[in-house]
Order: structure tokens, then C-alpha cells, then sequence
């Protein structure tokens, strides 16, 4: 039971997805649906008990809307700046809710979505450190050019040529065992 709300930053994917999900009664919320069917959509997931998905995209649902009565939230993909998923998130972990809210972002193993997940918990654990704990949402978690190509193990045009952007070499032991 309960209620979810699925993120993605696509709505081709969204409208992939609701079809597969038709027997938990999906309700789609994205820049594609009119401005004033949005509401009713929102009344309709808050009270039909048998509306138990909202399939929602980041640009139109991550920010300003309360839907603290959904328990789970699933990121079907990543937003280049965790800001940004902070905000979708947090349409369900409002202050005075009780019950927890999990979470579940979907990383397909040895994948790009790997690297992309390892480059964002860096750079949220290094504003973390600088910044402190807390709202950081004003400050810019995305990704510049330079870690983007690191994502492809790609070089960067430099003023002095080229840059090795991509993950350091591993060094290995010619030890004998």
C-alpha cells in the first residue's frame, strides 16, 4: 500500500513507464500535461485511494509542491545537480510528517550512471565540508564541463593543450606473491 512518486527528467520516459505501472492506477505530472489539468491531478493522487503512483518530471513537480502523504520516492534517473533531487525529494519529507520516506534511486551497475552517482556524492560531501551540513539548495551542486568529460574518460581542451580530466590509473604491484 501506500503512495509513491517516481522522478525522472524525462517525459518520454515517463510515458514509457505509465503503462508498465497500470495496475498501481499512474497519474503523469510533466511540462506536457496543461497547467490546469495539473491540480486536479495532484486532488486526485492525495485522494484516490487507488491512485498509488505519480509519475512526476523534475522541471515540473521538484519544487514548491507539498505531497508529504506519499511514503516512497523513486529517482529513475539522475539530475546532474543533487540540489535538484533534494527539492524532488523533499516534496514528500515535509516537516510533521511521521512516517519515513524512502527513497530509491536507480543505478544500473557498471554503468555511466555509476560514475555520474560517484562525481555528485563527491561534490555534495566537498560542499558539505566547506558549506556545512543544511540547506545548500542556493549554491550550484551541478557538474562543469571539465567532470562531464571525466564522466566519458574524456580529455578537455586546455589552454595548453589537452587535460587528462578522467579517473586517475590505478597503480599496480610487481611485487611476486
Amino acid at each position: 500500500g501506500g503512495k509513491a512518486i517516481l522522478f525522472s527528467q524525462w517525459t518520454k520516459t515517463i510515458d514509457w513507464l505509465a503503462p508498465k505501472l497500470k495496475e498501481f492506477n499512474p497519474l503523469i505530472y510533466h511540462g506536457g500535461v496543461p497547467t490546469k489539468q495539473r491540480e486536479p491531478i495532484l486532488a486526485k493522487f492525495k485522494e484516490d485511494p487507488n491512485a498509488h503512483i505519480l509519475l512526476m518530471s523534475y522541471g515540473t513537480g521538484a519544487v514548491g509542491l507539498n505531497l508529504q502523504f506519499a511514503g516512497y520516492v523513486f529517482l529513475f534517473d539522475r539530475w546532474w545537480n543533487p540540489a535538484i533531487e533534494d527539492q524532488a525529494i523533499n516534496r514528500a519529507h515535509r516537516i510533521g510528517v511521521k512516517n519515513p520516506v524512502i527513497v530509491t534511486r536507480f543505478i544500473s551497475k557498471n554503468t555511466i550512471e555509476e560514475r555520474i552517482d560517484r562525481v555528485l556524492s563527491e561534490k555534495r560531501a566537498l560542499f558539505a565540508a566547506i558549506l556545512g551540513e543544511g540547506d545548500n539548495n542556493n549554491v550550484s551542486l551541478g557538474l562543469n564541463a571539465t567532470e562531464i568529460f571525466g564522466l566519458f574518460d574524456l580529455k578537455a581542451r586546455h589552454k595548453g593543450g589537452s587535460k587528462s580530466i578522467g579517473p586517475k590509473p590505478v597503480e599496480q604491484s610487481t611485487d611476486a606473491a
